[in-house]
């Protein structure tokens, strides 16, 4: 397996229900992936402002961490472990 730091905005479909924020599928370039398993999630906040963060699987079979800054609304791949 082979780890990458990436730091890059994505454009995610998520589902806001209940109060809880959950990714379905995410863009990455040109690159459409579905979220398979939300491995955790948390909540890390600053002040008045939350960032949420998830573990993922990707359908690729990849694990994904993903960042939900609720401040501005705004999603980042933050990094990502690949499968193979």
């Amino acid at each position: 397996m082979r780890w990458e730091t990436l730091d890059e905005p994505i454009k995610v479909r998520a589902d806001f229900q209940g109060g809880e924020v959950t990714p379905l599928r995410f863009r990455r370039g040109p690159q459409a992936l579905r979220i398979v398993r939300v491995n955790t999630r948390w909540i890390d906040r600053q002040g008045r402002r939350a960032r949420h963060y998830f573990s993922i699987t990707a359908d690729s079979g990849d694990v994904y961490q993903l960042c939900f800054d609720a401040g501005d609304l705004t999603w980042r791949a933050e990094c990502v472990m690949y499968e193979g």
